[in-house]
């Protein structure tokens, strides 16, 4: 890494310790959790806004340092000679590797003095639709075609795929639909505590808001993985490898407006035993 990459790399790191700080641990807006309650239709109360308001100022914390922290590793792993590099991948996987880190990090409700927990099951369909809790493991299933596409293309000579970079993009996507799978069971099983109707109410939109953005993250970084295993396929005719281009430049954004579209979707959490959501905010 050259001086001056180096330096870009030193204010990236310090404006990142001053965002996080300043932006990270402030307060949360008014804006933001209207905006949460809207979306989840959950009724605020002097209860449980304390709560809400953790999860947000913890979730944002860790986001921000995610970020910061791809920034930081696209400009290490800059091309020789280029001083300033972002690679949009890289910025995205660490926003959502923070995103991981502050559903683990969120605080839980606490038992009381007797330990009590609510035997009401808990399935995905209350918390997200049947598409968005599968969307993760389709896109795993995508990432292994594309890979079978790979080996064939280039067993019968269409393409020339570089597989070192083949390989590794393969295993990362496959690798992150298992762990983010892994933490929405976790976080879909979650003990709840017996509490107020209005405590339990907001766990549930946590819990639901959780799972949201763990399925359009991950959906949206196994699938940009993905993409890169397509871009590593090198096909051997002119006209082939134009497509194949045009194909990955489309699918940025495609998978970027489905991953958003996803992550903030309305669905809020539906009441075992009817059809009906929690009550709307006034």
């Amino acid at each position: 890494m050259s001086e001056a990459a180096t330096v870009v790399l030193l204010l990236i790191a310090a404006f990142g310790v001053f965002l996080v700080d300043v932006y990270g641990r402030g307060p949360v807006s008014r804006q933001r959790l209207d905006r949460f309650a809207r979306r989840q239709q959950l009724r605020v109360t002097a209860d449980n806004g304390n709560q809400v308001i953790r999860y947000l100022a913890t979730t944002r914390r860790w986001r921000v340092a995610g970020l910061i922290g791809g920034i930081a590793a696209s400009q290490i792993g800059a091309p020789a000679g280029t001083i300033v590099n972002f690679n949009f991948v890289a910025i995205f996987a660490g926003w959502f590797l923070g995103a991981l880190v502050a559903e683990v990090r969120v605080d839980h409700l606490a038992h009381g003095r007797v330990r009590a927990a609510s035997l009401r099951p808990r399935r995905p369909e209350q918390y997200v639709r049947p598409f968005t809790w599968a969307l993760v493991p389709a896109t795993a299933v995508i990432a292994l075609v594309t890979g079978a596409i790979t080996a064939v293309a280039d067993r019968t000579g269409w393409a020339e795929p570089n597989w070192a970079w083949a390989g590794l993009w393969l295993g990362l996507a496959v690798a992150v639909a298992v762990t983010v799978r892994l933490i929405q069971r976790a976080v879909l099983r979650r003990a709840q505590p017996v509490a107020a109707p209005d405590v339990i109410e907001a766990d549930d939109a946590i819990r639901s808001r959780s799972l949201h953005v763990l399925s359009g993250g991950g959906a949206a970084l196994v699938l940009f993985l993905t993409l890169n295993l397509l871009a590593s396929l090198r096909p051997t005719a002119v006209g082939a490898q134009q497509v194949v281009a045009a194909l990955v430049l489309i699918g940025v954004f495609a998978v970027a407006l489905l991953g958003w579209l996803v992550a903030t979707s309305m669905w809020p959490p539906r009441r075992p035993g009817t059809d009906l959501a929690n009550p709307a905010p006034a």
